[in-house]
């Protein structure tokens, strides 16, 4: 069932046959009405004619990707990437195709959403769930697609796949503390993102459990330079003796700030990391970090998705476990003494 004449009345608040008359051309509408049927019939991109409508109903064999971020970063990124593969891999199994849509600038992410959602190209989408809001929401239910979400959303409960953000957290926060450390700061993300608030919620339920405080968190964005700078005011105004880095893309700006500051890792401080990278066993000293299992979490996406399409029961959620791979760059806190 695809978008009809009484969804657009309902949106616009007016009735069917005022919606009628706006597609027919007909007299009798005010201009500020008018103007808004036409725009939510352009930005619902529905189909009036019957031939229309039954094209949309047959099956494409794609499925959709949305990315809420720009191509550049996206591809600069292991996650998307590794992710991407694993949908990829999974879809192709089943005889499918990925269709990617991605956002024209971090401020514009509508855009992902609007040039995948044109017709009927795709079956069911794949949605990265940050910056995902009650407007994409309402074009996915009112488009009738089957999508599941790859992360929580805090707004509203729908089908998704995630990782174990908070667990996590905690347990990367409590293998420091294990350690002697009692000065731990966290350099997190954008603090409107679902993962960060996980992920710093994890930190502070461990903080709080060993009556340390809570309140060491620092967020950026995920821009390198922006990092950087963030860590360099860390390290200058109230040095820790542990930096945990909430995510991958901020660790190349956490170490330059280190190694600015002439700070030994992990001599004078213990750096780990939310989010693995193949070159991080490669560095020197290595970096202890929380791995998520991004492979698997793609498969399970397109299983989710696979299951809503057929309109098989699916439990609404699945939460990945994640594992703490300890390397050189953490050590005691008595060292830092």
């Amino acid at each position: 069932m695809g978008i009809t004449i009484q969804n657009i009345a309902d949106l616009a608040k007016v009735s069917k046959g005022t919606v009628s008359r706006v597609i027919n051309g007909a007299p009798g509408v005010g201009a500020e009405t008018r103007k808004r049927i036409l725009k939510l019939i352009e930005e619902l991109d529905y189909q009036p004619n019957a031939s229309a409508q039954g094209l949309a109903s047959r099956r494409s064999y794609n499925i959709g990707v949305i990315i809420p971020h720009t191509g550049s970063y996206s591809m600069s990124t292991t996650y998307w990437p590794t992710l991407l593969t694993a949908i990829t891999e999974k879809a192709a199994s089943q005889d499918y195709n990925v269709l990617l849509s991605t956002a024209r600038s971090e401020e514009d992410v509508d855009s992902a959403y609007r040039s995948i959602l044109k017709g009927k190209r795709v079956d069911g989408l794949i949605v990265g769930a940050e910056q995902f809001g009650e407007k994409q929401l309402a074009k996915l239910l009112l488009k009738d697609f089957p999508f599941v979400m790859v992360g929580k959303s805090t707004a509203f409960s729908h089908y998704y796949v995630d990782v174990d953000n908070v667990g996590g957290a905690r347990r990367m926060t409590e293998y420091l503390i294990s350690l002697g450390h009692r000065k731990i700061t966290m350099l997190a993300g954008p603090e409107i993102l679902p993962s960060v608030q996980s992920r710093v919620r994890g930190f502070q339920e461990a903080m709080t459990k060993a009556q340390l405080d809570p309140g060491r968190v620092i967020y950026t964005t995920y821009q390198a330079e922006d990092a950087e700078k963030t860590a360099l005011q860390i390290l200058r105004e109230d040095p820790p003796t542990a930096l945990f880095v909430a995510a991958a893309d901020l660790v190349l700006g956490a170490l330059e700030a280190a190694r600015k500051l002439k700070i030994r890792i992990p001599e004078q401080l213990a750096l780990v990391t939310f989010d693995d990278h193949p070159f991080y066993p490669y560095l020197s000293p290595s970096i202890t970090a929380v791995k998520q299992p991004i492979h698997e979490l793609g498969r399970a996406a397109v299983e989710m998705l696979f299951a809503l399409m057929a309109k098989k029961p699916v439990e609404k959620k699945e939460i990945l476990p994640v594992e703490i791979i300890v390397r050189g760059s953490s050590q005691p806190g008595d060292a830092m003494k």
